[in-house]
């Protein structure tokens, strides 16, 4: 165990602190444009899914930057750890930090007398994260490169926008039409999509 939590805090304080300070910044600039009080059901739903969700891909994505080296993918290949240990990790941090930052506007709008129900709508928006950033991992990892995993992730949220109706249950911002029975899947898929790209990663070479 003591290995593994060497593991994340080294791989924090090293390579991800620049991700969550501009994932931070993003979310707190978001509260420059709309406001957080008083808020009906919906109106609360539409912030989370169009500003807040955007974090899943900000935490998510950039999990295998290191490796875009390949001089560094090989050296970490060769050690004793498993890279599949690694990346699992680096998820488990990016996951709590994904759900801390859910959780803080959450709270936030609750403490400005905005709508919000804690028992549908909080694990219903981490799961609308965990896929984006489910997505945005699953390309950078087949790919080795992070800025593709970060264009389709970004294509996926946009699509979204203007034809959710064309990806059914797995469609984004069902909250702010008042849907609350689309966590399983989206959590499912996420989980499916990343253990697919670990094991289609690890056959590289």
């Amino acid at each position: 165990m003591q290995k593994y939590s060497k593991i994340g805090i080294s791989y924090f304080k090293g390579q991800y602190l620049p991700h969550l300070a501009v994932t931070l910044l993003f979310c707190l600039l978001s509260v420059c444009f709309v406001s957080f009080r008083n808020l009906e059901l919906m109106q609360s739903a539409k912030i989370l899914e169009m500003y807040v969700s955007l974090a899943g891909i900000f935490l998510m994505t950039p999990l295998l930057m290191p490796e875009q080296n390949v001089e560094i993918w090989q050296l970490e290949k060769s050690k004793a750890t498993p890279m599949w240990q690694i990346y699992l990790v680096r998820l488990l941090l990016s996951s709590v930090l994904v759900a801390f930052v859910y959780t803080a506007f959450s709270l936030a709008l609750e403490i400005n007398d905005s709508a919000f129900l804690w028992d549908k709508m909080w694990i219903c928006g981490i799961s609308e994260l965990f896929l984006l950033g489910a997505i945005g991992f699953a390309v950078s990892a087949i790919t080795n490169q992070v800025v593709i995993g970060y264009m389709i992730a970004v294509i996926y949220y946009v699509a979204n926008i203007g034809g959710r109706k064309y990806f059914g249950g797995l469609a984004l911002f069902q909250m702010m039409e008042g849907k609350y029975d689309f966590a399983g899947r989206m959590f499912a898929v996420g989980i499916a999509v990343i253990v697919l790209s670990i094991l289609i990663r690890e056959r590289q070479k």
